[in-house]
This record gives C-alpha cells, sequence and structure tokens, in this order.
C-alpha cells in the first residue's frame, strides 16, 4: 500500500483473533486503556493501536489491542491527535515548507545602520546607488 492510499478496515477475523489473543475469561479481555473488563458481546469495544498508524507504528497485532470505545476515543483525541499533528507541523518544517514564524523582516527599502543601531532608509538607498 501506498502512502496516499486508505488503509482498509480491519477484517472482522482478524479483530476477534487479537481479542482472543488478550482473553482472561470466557469472551472476557481488560481494555488495554483503563484495564475495566471487556465483555465480547454485551460492550462496546474496539482495537487499539497502541502506536497510532499515522506515528508511524507497525500495523501487527502485537501493536493492537482491544479497547473500550469510549476509552479509546477519548486517548485518540487527547493523545494521538496533538501528537500526529505536531509531527505532521515537525516534517513541514524540515522539508521546508513552511517559514519559520520567528525572525524579524525588515520593511522594504530599509537597511539596518550598525552606528546608529537602527534601520535606516538612508543607508539603503546609498547602498543601492553603490551597486552597479
Amino acid at each position: 500500500m501506498t502512502a496516499n492510499t486508505p488503509r482498509a478496515r480491519m477484517s472482522a477475523k482478524r479483530r476477534q483473533a487479537i481479542f482472543t489473543e488478550r482473553c482472561t475469561g470466557h469472551n472476557v479481555a481488560p481494555c488495554c486503556l483503563c484495564g475495566e473488563p471487556i465483555r465480547r458481546h454485551e460492550d462496546r469495544w474496539i482495537i487499539e493501536h497502541k502506536r497510532a498508524l499515522a506515528l508511524l507504528g507497525p500495523d501487527l497485532n502485537t501493536n493492537c489491542a482491544p479497547a473500550h470505545f469510549k476509552c479509546a476515543e477519548v486517548k485518540t483525541h487527547t493523545q494521538d491527535l496533538p501528537r500526529i499533528r505536531k509531527a505532521k507541523r515537525q516534517q513541514a518544517r524540515h522539508e521546508g515548507a513552511k517559514k519559520p514564524a520567528r525572525g524579524f523582516q525588515a520593511p522594504a527599502g530599509f537597511a539596518y545602520d550598525w552606528r546608529s543601531r537602527r534601520y535606516s532608509r538612508k543607508l539603503a538607498e546609498s547602498t543601492a546607488a553603490q551597486e552597479p
């Protein structure tokens, strides 16, 4: 799969296999986020990636575990999404797609005069006149 193609949904067979691997009792497994038991046929649950796929987490069964739907939603919105946004900002900055917000841009036609320690138009005009 290329990076731009959407990922296919996890198959029901794989989802059940991951749940079964973590079972502690008859159709009961602990939530990987809160530790409370998940009843396979009674509770609403999903398979949560411990390290998000967008953060280059592997799509392996060892990186997956069952979690309550609400617990996974909270983790996604409070931990995963902010980290993903930060990683994308860092990547854009690294690739040069975004200029740094810091720094002062001198106004057009002005240059810094080191003797008077300020920006002046006069210096900019004199340097422009000296250049052929």
